[in-house]
């Protein structure tokens, strides 16, 4: 019998997210493609017919309180000591980002072109005061 290895850590979130945006976008008949090695700025390639689609998977967190699942759209790095973050965006490095919320164990597609430089918020219910203008909704990037 195998013996269960439980690791929670960054480095393991961030492998079951490849893992389950990668069995949902088989499962949606995409022909994938993996980089050798961990040095690529994005995690899947999808062959669009010869044309390469470049994926970044990313980890949400559900925001109950507010309705709302929450992701970073950067890569973030801490120098020796945890002093300076220096943070790097994807722009011109993928077209997607391939988000995982485990919380509700929803897969979501979001091209680079609708992210917000640093963070983003996909809403699941209205904000308290109704505002509808720059609300990105989460049932229009599922898949």
């Amino acid at each position: 019998m195998l013996t269960r290895k439980v690791k929670n850590n960054t480095a393991r979130k961030g492998e079951i997210t490849e893992t389950i945006v990668l069995a949902k976008l088989v499962e949606l008949g995409y022909e994938c493609l993996l980089p050798f090695g961990h040095d690529s700025r994005y995690d899947i390639a999808i062959d669009d017919g010869g044309k390469l689609i470049r994926v970044q998977c990313k980890t949400a967190r559900y925001i109950e309180e507010i309705g709302c699942v929450h992701f970073p759209t950067v890569t973030t790095y801490a120098r020796v000591g945890g002093k300076q973050h220096i943070r790097k965006g994807y722009k011109g490095q993928i077209e997607y980002f391939g988000v995982y919320c485990p919380d509700l164990g929803k897969v979501y597609l979001v091209p680079i072109e609708d992210a917000p430089e640093y963070e983003m918020t996909l809403r699941l219910q209205p904000t308290k005061n109704n505002q509808e203008k720059g609300v990105r909704w989460a049932k229009d990037y599922e898949v």
